[in-house]
């Protein structure tokens, strides 16, 4: 919460001393507050203003890019969860070849090859993905912003299949 001082000049109470001056101190603190009051309401009509100065156009796709990176960030995170969980089915498939019971086409290894391909999917989408700038045309960027919402979309289900069947696997042994 941000309490900048006009405001908190609205809340101090008057010292003891003050009170000979009461009125004029009470007229100062009113000014001083209408003055914060009007500074908030210029600095609220200027941010409305320059909303509405933006094209419909910039806004669309600005829309459209925040959807992406929405998706994006949600995911980044899962990324240290799907190689921990890589870790997990590497030492158990480890153990196992320990006990001469694995072979490489265990269920860890495929697991493991899934949670790879899942990684190398994002790795891939953020290799290639390059933010386009205000001067190309309109249905360009709206266009590729849309195809890479799609491919950021099917870089989620791959992500999430990933981490189910990993998780599975940790929770079954």
């Amino acid at each position: 919460m941000h309490i900048d001082a006009c405001t908190l000049l609205n809340y101090l109470p008057l010292p003891d001393i003050m009170k000979p001056m009461k009125r004029i101190s009470l007229l100062l603190l009113l000014i001083v507050a209408i003055s914060c009051n009007s500074t908030k309401k210029e600095e609220s009509e200027t941010t409305q203003n320059s909303e509405e100065s933006i094209p419909d156009e910039v806004q669309i796709q600005q829309a459209i890019y925040d959807e992406l990176m929405e998706v994006h960030d949600e995911m980044m995170p899962k990324m240290e969860d799907l190689m921990s969980i890589k870790g997990k089915l590497i030492e158990k498939n480890d153990a196992l070849e320990e006990l001469g019971l694995a072979s490489d086409g265990t269920v860890y290894t495929e697991a493991i090859e899934t949670i790879e391909n899942a990684d190398e999917a994002m790795m891939n989408w953020m290799r290639n993905f390059e933010p386009m700038n205000d001067g190309q045309p309109h249905e360009e960027i709206v266009e590729y912003y849309t195809a890479q919402k799609a491919k950021m979309d099917s870089v989620k289900v791959v992500m999430e299949s990933a981490l189910q069947l990993g998780n599975d696997l940790i929770k079954e042994n």
